[in-house]
């Protein structure tokens, strides 16, 4: 047995994961990209078919963080005779948020070059949220694009459209659109190249699944009426993987209430970046841009070359991911220093047998 690389292309295989595989691994395992994940069990396709899959025990054993299990858009490499998960490739991208109710990263979609970030126009529409997303695509380093849905129902299109075109960051794009109208691949076919992998995510009921049946062009995802207080309903329940024609895939992910960012640095002071440019001039090289002298950021405030709701939202994202940073690393440690504790328990009770 040889891993197959022309039948993983489609699903989004390159060069970044081939250098990473040993001569054994090409002979003795089978490639295959996790397409869905419920709890403990794991739908994986190997570019010939669908399987169901469970972690090895000693991969489980290894891996303690939730960060390190597989996620939709992951690469593993099984045992082919039981459809064991033995390892997980290197991954080349990562959008992950500190989990709702949880002190723990929640990995979302790996190995992804495009964010599509949906927001309806009906009354979902939230700069915030939507800023929000985008540090999420810059502590990921993945270009992001917002859809904006429901053109249909709203007069005014424009308004929006520039407050979006203002906030995102070079190479990322906004469009106003009816996701139930067909025509969506013809607008993103600049970014829909052969090995592509696009995520999306946004809030229950702004027409995610409607987007996704416009660019597989069939009913791939089930849809439902929105309420009339715009809030929606959950139609999409899990993540999955799905793949589009020309050999692209969309990670369909269910509706998010919280975005709480990942413990990642450097997310926040790159999509505001205007912020950050200022923040170099500052006197203090750990200004917190509130109360210090000589902040050039509150004094671009003052002089109104940064808007105070900008600013203020700026300061309450860096707080969190900071806050969120340092409760990952505590964490982190601790999980070192349990193992240590178990092994050098196991060897002492191992030596005490002999």
């Amino acid at each position: 047995m040889s891993i197959d690389f022309i039948l993983l292309r489609p699903l989004g295989w390159s060069n970044d994961f081939s250098i990473q595989l040993s001569l054994e691994q090409l002979s003795t395992r089978r490639a295959a990209r996790v397409v869905g994940v419920e709890r403990t069990n794991y739908r994986v396709d190997t570019g010939e078919e669908v399987l169901n899959a469970a972690l090895a025990g000693a991969y489980r054993y290894h891996h303690e963080d939730p960060e390190d299990l597989p996620t939709v858009g992951d690469w593993v490499l099984l045992q082919p005779e039981e459809s064991l998960i033995l390892e997980r490739l290197e991954r080349r991208t990562l959008i992950a948020r500190k989990a709702a109710g949880s002190r723990e990263t929640q990995p979302i979609a790996a190995n992804i070059d495009l964010l599509l970030i949906v927001s309806g126009l009906d009354g979902d529409y939230k700069l915030h949220r939507i800023q929000r997303y985008l540090v999420l695509a810059a502590q990921s380093h993945v270009t992001p694009l917002v859809l904006l849905t429901k053109a249909d129902l709203v007069e005014d299109t424009e308004g929006p459209l520039d407050e979006v075109r203002g906030v995102l960051p070079a190479g990322g794009e906004v469009f106003a659109i009816n996701a139930l109208q067909g025509g969506l691949d013809a607008l993103l076919a600049p970014w829909l190249t052969p090995g592509t992998t696009l995520a999306l995510v946004g809030s229950s009921g702004v027409g995610k699944s409607s987007v996704v049946n416009n660019l597989t062009g069939t009913a791939a995802q089930r849809t439902q009426a929105t309420r009339r207080d715009a809030k929606g309903r959950h139609t999409t329940t899990s993540r999955s993987l799905i793949r589009l024609p020309g050999e692209v895939c969309i990670i369909d992910v269910p509706g998010m209430r919280e975005i709480g960012l990942a413990p990642t640095e450097g997310g926040v002071d790159k999509q505001f970046h205007d912020i950050a440019r200022y923040a170099k001039q500052c006197r203090y090289s750990d200004c917190t841009h509130q109360q210090e002298p000589g902040c050039a950021v509150r004094e671009a405030v003052e002089r109104g070359e940064l808007s105070q709701d900008l600013w203020e939202h700026y300061l309450k994202l860096l707080a969190e991911e900071r806050h969120n940073v340092s409760e990952h690393e505590r964490r982190r440690q601790g999980r070192i220093f349990g193992r240590m504790v178990r092994n050098t328990k196991a060897i002492k009770e191992k030596n005490g047998k002999r």
